[in-house]
């Protein structure tokens, strides 16, 4: 059980490199001002979230990263849903309102989204038909220059019709936020779910040190249309 200080400089962590995509520090934490106790305790408390699974660091650095745990934690614990920006609101809305089908529209969204988000956007119209887009911008995150997990981000392209079926069952046992071991389509990334229709789901895929607060925001707005 995490006391409220350990949560709020948790907190502070994942949304620091989910910004910077860099190592956070005891130091910066101190540097911005947020909480009124010492670098000491600042450095002891990270220690005990490294300790308890939630925060990890990489050998060549002294700042520390969110672990699977960490995020899944931020997700569950927080409230992060944002507002969209309002240009960002404009275009979602000429999409809607636009006269395409519904496959279209969702096509539409779907490059949007992915443009966006620097994620990739996959889409089952049903268990026969996908579509994805985006895979550009998911391949220029900085997680995915590192050779081992470029190469399991092809795979999952290749192989995701296989893990249809899990990801259906995960939407109708209301997971929305696949973190990591528990996302089917790879232990590397994130993937957000909303369905839409009879039996279609819409999916954003990221890195794990995504902005989940934007991205959610954008799928409930994908949810709000009823397509």
């Amino acid at each position: 059980m995490l006391t409220d200080r350990q949560k709020l400089l948790l907190f502070s962590v994942v949304e620091d490199y989910i910004k910077t995509a860099e190592p956070v520090s005891s130091k910066s934490i101190v540097d911005n001002g947020i909480f009124d106790i010492s670098g000491a305790t600042i450095r002891n408390e990270l220690r005990s979230l490294e300790e308890l699974g939630y925060l990890t660091h990489p050998h060549t650095s002294a700042g520390r990263i969110p672990t699977e745990i960490g995020y899944q934690f931020y997700v569950k614990n927080i409230e992060i849903l944002k507002e969209l920006d309002s240009q960002v609101s404009e275009e979602l809305e000429v999409i809607f309102k636009s006269k395409y089908d519904q496959k279209q529209k969702i096509k539409f969204f779907a490059k949007y989204l992915a443009e966006v988000t620097s994620a990739s956007i996959i889409v089952a119209f049903d268990k026969n038909s996908l579509y994805y887009t985006g895979i550009s911008q998911l391949f220029s995150q900085k997680e995915f220059r590192e050779y081992e997990k470029a190469l399991a981000i092809s795979v999952m392209f290749d192989g995701c019709e296989k893990c249809l079926d899990d990801l259906y069952k995960k939407s109708e046992e209301k997971e929305f936020c696949l973190i990591g071991e528990s996302n089917p389509l790879s232990k590397f990334c994130s993937t957000l779910i909303v369905p839409f229709g009879d039996a279609g789901l819409f999916m954003l895929v990221g890195p794990m040190r995504m902005d989940y607060g934007k991205n959610i925001a954008l799928l409930e707005y994908i949810k709000s249309c009823n397509l």
